[in-house]
């Protein structure tokens, strides 16, 4: 089922389509929105957003992505990402349900106005986009499709005078599913990734979505990213800071940039504890 195409998902289908199931401490995200500047690493709080119309997003091989919609960055993605975990506990295309308050208190935002003046843009950015994504599954002939919205539709009301209850409702496509196959999402470390700034953030989402982290330039990393740093050596200033505060939250065992091959370089600590195991296996034989 995760793999059918938007076209081919019956009303019967939708009632039993349903998210993957991850933990309370986890995210769950597409590999493909994760290796793409899908959600760019703009300051949420500065600068105008662009309008986009049917624009390519940069992306690693074999994931092709287009976007008609307000530029999105990382805070649409946390919002996301939340909406997104309520509703795995139930099929797609049945109300995602939840107040105002707890969603600010999950993403870890001000409760006051200012506040969910930002949750109400970030999810009417995310009603009002349109996603055109293909994904090349490995070397095998299959392709994942989906084309549509982020969100469908989001309606509110509000119960009480003083300090009104704020109830929102969520509809998701649920032809979304498609991009939730066995490999092709990735689990994220929630508490983690509330505490970083934008640029660290996306490096851990995109390198949550590897097994094995491969060495990638600065420049790639630059444009995957969707970093508005327009020179390379401002950029490559501030990714230095972020490998280096993913190192310090222990997410990474080593990371660094590479002065001979501009290359970023990264461990994970499951990467060397299994490096370890092979060495210790080895030495035994």
């Amino acid at each position: 089922m995760a793999t059918r195409s938007r076209s081919t998902v019956t009303a019967d289908d939708q009632l039993q389509i349903q998210l993957p199931m991850w933990g309370g401490d986890q995210r769950g995200l597409p590999n493909a929105f994760a290796r793409s500047a899908l959600f760019n690493v703009a300051n949420a709080r500065k600068g105008a957003r662009e309008n986009l119309k049917r624009k390519p997003i940069a992306s690693l091989k074999g994931i092709t992505i287009t976007y008609t919609g307000e530029e999105l960055r990382q805070d649409d993605e946390d919002a996301f990402l939340q909406i997104l975990h309520i509703a795995r506990l139930q099929p797609l295309g049945t109300e995602v349900k939840f107040t105002a308050h707890s969603m600010l208190v999950e993403l870890g935002w001000s409760l006051n106005k200012a506040g969910y003046a930002r949750l109400v843009d970030c999810i009417d950015r995310l009603k009002a986009s349109g996603l055109a994504v293909t994904v090349e599954a490995g070397k095998t002939p299959i392709r994942q499709n989906y084309t549509g919205s982020l969100i469908r539709s989001f309606r509110w009301r509000e119960e009480g005078v003083d300090a009104p209850l704020r109830h929102w409702e969520v509809l998701l496509e649920p032809e979304i599913v498609a991009l939730f196959g066995p490999n092709t999402y990735s689990r994220l470390d929630w508490k983690t990734r509330l505490k970083l700034p934008p640029l660290a953030k996306w490096l851990h989402s995109f390198y949550h979505s590897h097994a094995t982290p491969f060495s990638y330039k600065v420049e790639t990393i630059h444009s995957l990213c969707g970093s508005e740093i327009a020179q390379l050596r401002q950029f490559r200033y501030k990714l230095k800071i972020a490998l280096a505060l993913l190192v310090e939250r222990g997410f990474f065992y080593e990371a660094f940039i590479d002065a001979r091959t501009d290359h970023v370089v990264v461990k994970r600590l499951l990467q060397v504890d299994h490096q370890a195991v092979e060495a210790e296996a080895t030495v035994e034989e």
